[in-house]
């Protein structure tokens, strides 16, 4: 129904619009009266009115103005003069206001009738024509989301130059500034960390985990989510807060555990130089391709490390535990099919998440050292020497 409202400061005259056509048979509602403009135009911000009957001499505002700012407020709302005043200034105005058409009261029920069927006739073809032109909106968006996620595979899988890249980029609106996150995704299917086992169909599993990754992602500038090959998924981010997106990604990964009942294999890398994005994916896609071949315990111990890597008190015997063998068992798999102890496994991923935070330079070096399970910064320093041969320190200073 096409809603009508009616602005006279005559109560009369309104009671006498309301009932004058049987506006119900015509798809017309009356939705609001007002008795002066300034009435007029607060109710119809909130009514918003397709149609509406305006006098031209009422108190607080006149119709004049009411009618010119109600093509701010109300935009496309059709504007019938209904008016006392046959004067031929009011009626110029009128028409510079673009008012549909301007009756002289008395007003005759079958011209009435006439206007305002005119009226709907042109308000219905306009809705027609938004839904079309909605509809095509809509249509042009998919596929220009296909064209983009086509695009962007293609450059990353090297099937696509980095001219080529270069000369459509900004088409698809790909322009990213400064430093930029390429992070990369594998499901694991039904291994789960305390979650139930779920059997996916493997696409719907990854339609659902690229819905997860794209929700995680709305504040970024720039940011783009895709399947590429082999059932990986990846994502482009512009950064603008590294220690904030590397939060978005653990909510991400947590999300996935806790509402598809799955884990996965990720890994990402920051870069300055947006040509390095096809190499740097093809290196991503080799290291987790062989952490893929690991066994699935081996697996699941460093996913676990990886997720509780904060917890000073985290042990082997609590891992071992979790994945239901003994302390023992678990140390020999760790040395056999990565060839590192327990504290090695689990001092590599400290070490890499705390270069990840010197990376950002807000953060403070105790905050790091708490944030990656160390509560003494000293303690910290000294194994990140060990590991990288240089204090962490030297390690933000160098930009390494």
């Amino acid at each position: 129904m096409l809603k009508l409202m009616i602005a006279d400061d005559e109560p009369r005259i309104r009671n006498g619009l309301c009932k004058a056509l049987p506006w119900g048979d015509m798809g017309i509602q009356v939705v609001a009266e007002a008795e002066n403009g300034q009435q007029a135009l607060e109710v119809a911000a909130t009514v918003r009115p397709d149609l509406m009957f305006v006098d031209i001499n009422m108190p607080i505002m006149g119709g004049l103005e009411l009618i010119e700012r109600l093509q701010n407020e109300v935009p496309g709302c059709l504007v019938i003069v209904i008016s006392g005043h046959d004067e031929f200034s009011y009626a110029q105005q009128a028409v510079r206001l673009n008012v549909f058409d301007y009756l002289l009261k008395p007003v005759q029920k079958s011209e009435l009738q006439a206007v305002v069927s005119k009226a709907a006739e042109v308000l219905n073809k306009d809705r027609i024509q938004q839904r079309y032109t909605q509809w095509m909106n809509h249509k042009f968006e998919d596929k220009a989301v296909t064209m983009r996620e086509d695009f962007l595979r293609s450059w990353i899988t090297e099937r696509l130059t980095q001219d080529q890249f270069d000369e459509d980029h900004e088409f698809y609106q790909l322009n990213f500034q400064g430093p930029v996150s390429l992070l990369l995704v594998k499901s694991l299917g039904k291994m789960t960390i305390n979650a139930p086992a779920k059997t996916w169909d493997p696409q719907l599993l990854e339609f659902a985990i690229k819905n997860i990754l794209t929700e995680m992602l709305p504040e970024v500038p720039i940011s783009a989510v895709l399947s590429v090959e082999h059932g990986f998924i990846v994502a482009i981010s512009q950064v603008s807060d590294l220690t904030a997106l590397h939060a978005k990604y653990e909510e991400f990964e947590h999300s996935v555990q806790q509402y598809l009942g799955v884990s996965m294999l990720l890994t990402h890398v920051v870069t300055e130089q947006l040509e390095e994005i096809p190499s740097l994916y093809h290196e991503l896609k080799n290291s987790l391709s062989k952490e893929n071949t690991l066994t699935p315990i081996v697996m699941m111990t460093k996913k676990y490390l990886e997720t509780y890597y904060y917890r000073e008190d985290l042990s082997l015997s609590e891992v071992a535990e979790q994945m239901n063998v003994n302390a023992t068992y678990l140390s020999k798999l760790l040395k056999r099919d990565l060839g590192k102890s327990f504290i090695d496994c689990l001092t590599d991923i400290r070490i890499k998440k705390a270069i990840q935070y010197l990376n950002d330079p807000t953060s403070k070096m105790y905050e790091i050292s708490r944030r990656v399970g160390y509560q003494s910064q000293h303690y910290f320093s000294h194994t990140f020497k060990k590991v990288m041969g240089v204090s962490p320190l030297e390690y933000r200073r160098r930009g390494e």
